[in-house]
């Protein structure tokens, strides 16, 4: 699972701010699902979960660590090149069952970290700690145990972009509304849920809202999991009644060797 976060204002809160996080089925789920939940602190707790460090982090650490005209032989400049070596080693593994890159990680990636992680502690010791340059050093070395968690499972990532793209949405909603009045109007955010997991299902999502919203009210009762089950966005039904157009009709473009 991927999540991230985000900052909100809510004018009832007794606080300044409030938090949004979404939360991500990965990339290899059947059935994907994006959501949005408010929470008035940033704190939270996941049962059973073990958190895996973000390498695209590291990597943009170091980046902004680089001076101006800086040689490629900078010291942030070889951080940079450890975490792009890494990211290189996952493209090549992308089509590898689990258990398969699991084993290569071991293999490969597992010394190329160590090897990493033992530079920045030689370096460390001769950086500025306030310099930006100090200060990756800091970050990678502070979370050290956690930026190895990735090598416990061969379906997880190096990087967390997956929910820092989907969180990019609901900032960009907030710069247009701004803030909500009340705790729950920010619960509303039920609704975007909705459509980023039918966009992630491949539906379109205006029709599949009216598709909810034509339906639901039929039913007897809106408490019947069982029921609500079959309005789910990977369902035969609603797949057949709220995909996109484009993807019923490219298929014949293509074969028709017809393009726009």
């Amino acid at each position: 699972m991927h999540a991230d976060e985000t900052t909100y204002r809510v004018l009832e809160s007794e606080t300044v701010k409030t938090f949004y996080w979404t939360f991500l089925s990965d990339k290899q789920a059947k059935k994907p699902i994006t959501l949005y939940h408010h929470n008035p602190h940033r704190s939270g707790q996941l049962a059973q979960a073990t958190l895996v460090g973000c390498w695209a982090h590291v990597r943009r650490k170091f980046f902004e660590a680089v001076p101006p005209e800086a040689s490629n032989k900078s010291i942030s400049n070889q951080g940079v090149r450890y975490c792009d070596r890494m990211f290189a080693l996952e493209k090549d593994r992308e089509n590898l069952s689990n258990q398969e890159r699991l084993q290569l990680r071991q293999k490969k990636l597992a010394p190329l970290m160590e090897e990493f992680f033992d530079w920045c502690r030689k370096h460390k010791a001769m950086t500025l700690p306030n310099s930006k340059l100090g200060k990756a050093f800091a970050y990678s070395l502070n979370h050290e145990t956690t930026f190895k968690h990735v090598l416990l499972n061969g379906q997880l990532v190096l990087s967390n972009n997956l929910a820092e793209r989907a969180i990019k949405t609901l900032v960009i909603g907030r710069k247009n509304w701004l803030f909500s009045q009340s705790f729950n109007g920010a619960k509303s955010s039920i609704i975007l849920s909705l459509i980023e997991t039918a966009k992630r299902n491949d539906l379109d999502p205006e029709k599949y809202l009216k598709y909810l919203l034509y339906k639901l009210p039929n039913e007897s009762t809106l408490t019947d999991k069982e029921a609500l089950s079959a309005y789910l966005p990977w369902t035969k039904q609603v797949q057949a009644s709220c995909r996109y157009i484009l993807n019923i009709i490219n298929p014949i473009l293509a074969q028709a060797k017809v393009g726009f």
